[in-house]
């Protein structure tokens, strides 16, 4: 009997041995201990990466294993699948984040985006995570070898919204998923932790969205569950920390500053001029940015073990070894660079600035606010008005992304207002100023949606001291591979949907309440309704990057192409999206005035009768002013012309353009063109010498960070409006409203 269970036991031996060489991942199973020093990455969809924003379970295993100094980084992109990880064009041409981190042990999430392939989708779900297995043990674990610890999907929340998913098919699916991850787990001998039944009980215990946005994006409530969750299944026990709140909270905030370094490095923005095709001037440049966020990760790591084990010496980290950076050379002034610059690099103030600007007769132009008297309005991008008829401005110095060594990105929205009355502000609030890059913002919900690059953000005052006080993370993974092409641009269509821009070259992949959305190398405008959270995307018309965006008299959206200038009209090709489809002509011959940036139509009884519906853009190389057109029907479409008059040249009449504004100042870049509450014509000042991403190093000492103007163009002798505001007003009066000339007062 002895010797047949000898040989029993050596079968056995030799086919778990047969089974490991099949399957190089290591074996697993819970309660799951962690060497010291071990390297734990998380990697999988939108679940895991959403972790990096508040941070519970990371911080419940260091308080667990205070002396064990764990290495763990997420490496979760939303919208990842085992068998569909789509990153950006050369994303992995320096390196990969990831083969640099060097796992040991991979922490999956995978199966939310799965699910919605539905019951069908099972076997191939199982089939691919076995395949996926296999090739991240073989291209990332040492010798061909990695721990794999498998992570249900986490339940889906009604929310009681009748514009989102109710939850129950999602739930019926989401469990069968759940049980595909135990079983291929099983089926390999591997951890399994089940979130899926746990965040059920919590979502299920009261109703309402309580524990997620939109029922499945997790809040900082919902990630403490899945947090202690994924302790508890890990490990067997509750946690045995012994830190206090304030400690416990101070790791959580210390293990999240680590994740949004971190992130820097594995989702670096710009990725386009970092590694990509457009690396032109920076080869030397974002090798040591890698190394130098990668030494700041480590010494935040640090600084979470020491207040796990309560040894704790500093308040904030020491990044003083962290490494130096490449400073790249000026190209200001190389003769290639000569259509788009000054000649000399200095600058004028706003009110200098306004003595090199001519405006068309009848009109004039005043300075109403510049970095001179408010230094917060650096680098001003995007313009609106709120229902109060205060204007708000988008500003965002970090341009054209963070450098590592600075403070944290400090982009803002600022509101500017005019409280005596006379034409220039005198008061400017910071609404909030901790974004990064935001090219779009638009007012929804009694607060704003703005870009925070990657995600859009909602941010809302609450008590009235116009700080925003609630600041919701919604959709993430929009694509950031050059920052000025990011999804922005942000305009209401007449249905009440977010049309945002994107430009070409770039790769976005958002999880939804409906299902994975990704778009790769197709420019154009995202529809997103941020009630259902529903997003669709449509291809326009032009070389690639659409920096405007604007609806006429009656609805219809002209988009246009920054780099060509081309405007199209997009009723036609917004609809559901066919391959081989063939274009419309522009609308008009721009006659080489480009890059367009923030269109508008003129429509304001301020103005005169003759400009009325006329179309008008910033043109910030080939002239630094404001072209303007006119644009009318041409049977099923539009079609326009540039204005112009007539002068004496060499005593014959000749045919000129009428720009509604041009200046001598080459540092003048107008962008964003809007009709305000008064009737007149606003506009940004982007105000710097150097123009392009592409033509420069990204770090080029030259790129202005500090100036930031606005102004406003007139009509001489013409009263202005009484601004027609909203808030505060009654349904019947804003009904009302929309019977105004203004089609920026029904907007608003």
């Amino acid at each position: 009997m002895a010797a047949a269970m000898t040989y029993l036991n050596r079968w056995i031996l030799a086919l778990a041995g047969a089974l490991l060489a099949q399957f190089p991942e290591q074996a697993a199973t819970t309660p799951v201990d962690f060497h010291p020093g071990e390297r734990i990455a998380l990697v999988g969809g939108g679940t895991g990466e959403r972790m990096s924003l508040y941070g519970h379970f990371e911080a419940l295993l260091h308080a667990r294993f205070p002396d064990r100094e764990l290495r763990v980084r997420n490496f979760c992109r939303p919208a990842d699948e085992v068998a569909l990880r789509q990153r950006p064009n050369d994303y992995a041409k320096i390196d990969d984040p990831l083969t640099v981190f060097g796992p040991e042990t991979f922490l999956c999430f995978f199966g939310y985006n799965e699910s919605f392939a539905g019951p069908e989708g099972v076997e191939k779900f199982k089939s691919d995570y076995g395949t996926f297995l296999a090739d991240y043990a073989a291209k990332y674990g040492k010798e061909g070898r990695a721990r794999f610890i498998l992570v249900s999907p986490v339940a889906f929340e009604n929310s009681g919204d009748p514009f989102l998913p109710e939850g129950r098919t999602e739930n019926t699916h989401l469990a069968l998923y759940s049980q595909a991850v135990r079983q291929v787990a099983e089926g390999k001998g591997l951890a399994f932790v089940d979130v899926f039944a746990p965040t059920r009980t919590a979502f299920d215990a009261q109703p309402g969205a309580q524990y997620t946005v939109a029922g499945f994006l997790l809040n900082e409530a919902g990630d403490r569950v899945l947090g202690e969750a994924l302790d508890r299944g890990l490990f067997g026990t509750p946690s045995p920390s012994k830190l206090s709140p304030p400690d416990f909270q101070r790791l959580r905030e210390a293990v999240n500053d680590k994740s949004w370094v971190h992130m820097q490095d594995y989702r670096m923005l710009n990725g386009w001029y970092v590694y990509g095709g457009r690396r032109t001037w920076d080869l030397e440049t974002f090798p040591k940015e890698y190394q130098k966020i990668r030494n700041k990760a480590v010494v935040r790591a640090r600084l979470v073990w020491s207040i796990a084990n309560g040894t704790v010496e500093r308040s904030a980290p020491d990044d003083s070894g962290t490494g130096e950076l490449f400073v790249p050379k000026t190209r200001f002034g190389v003769p290639q660079q000569s259509y788009s610059e000054p000649k000399v690099l200095r600058y004028l103030s706003g009110e200098e600035s306004l003595k090199e600007m001519k405006v068309a007769d009848g009109y004039e132009v005043s300075l109403f606010a510049s970095e001179d008297r408010f230094p917060a309005l650096a680098k001003p991008m995007q313009l609106s008005f709120d229902n109060k008829g205060r204007l708000w401005v988008a500003c965002m110095p970090t341009y054209p992304q963070w450098k590592p060594g600075d403070p944290r990105p400090s982009d803002r929205l600022l509101i500017l207002e005019d409280l005596d009355h006379d034409g220039k502000a005198d008061k400017c609030t910071v609404f909030y100023d901790h974004l990064h890059c935001p090219v779009g913002f638009e007012f929804w919900n009694g607060g704003v949606l703005v870009n925070d690059q990657p995600r859009l953000t909602f941010l809302k005052d609450s008590d009235g001291d116009d700080k925003a006080d609630v600041v919701v993370p919604l959709l993430d993974g929009w694509a950031t591979d050059d920052t000025h092409h990011s999804f922005g641009k942000f305009q209401w269509s007449p249905e009440g949907r977010i049309h945002a821009l994107e430009g070409v070259s770039m790769s976005t992949t958002v999880e939804t309440p409906w299902g994975p959305f990704r778009n790769a190398n197709t420019p154009g405008a995202y529809v997103v309704d941020p009630r259902s959270m529903k997003v669709r995307h449509f291809i326009t018309p032009g070389y690639g990057n659409p920096w405007c965006n604007v609806h006429n008299f009656w609805g219809q959206g002209i988009p246009g192409d920054g780099t060509t200038a081309q405007q199209h009209w997009n009723s036609p090709l917004s609809g559901s999206q066919k391959g081989q489809r063939k274009g419309l002509n522009a609308v008009f011959d721009h006659e080489g005035m480009r890059p367009a940036l923030g269109s508008e139509f003129l429509y304001s009884r301020h103005l005169p009768d003759e400009v009325q519906g006329q179309f008008v853009y910033g043109c910030v190389i080939n002239m630094n002013g404001i072209p303007r057109f006119s644009v009318g029907d041409d049977g099923a479409g539009y079609h326009g012309k540039r204005v112009k008059k007539t002068v004496l040249q060499d005593g014959k009449s000749t045919e000129v353009p009428d720009n509604l504004l041009e200046s001598t100042d080459r540092n003048f870049r107008p962008g964003v063109t809007q009709i305000g509450p008064d009737g007149a014509i606003w506009f940004l000042d982007w105000h710097n010498p150097l123009i392009g991403h592409m033509q420069y190093s990204q770090r080029d000492p030259n790129r202005d960070k500090t100036r930031g103007r606005v102004y406003r163009i007139t009509a001489k002798g013409r009263p202005l409006l009484t601004p027609v505001t909203q808030f505060g007003k009654s349904v019947p009066e804003l009904l009302d409203q929309l019977k105004e000339y203004e089609p920026r007062t029904r907007y608003r």
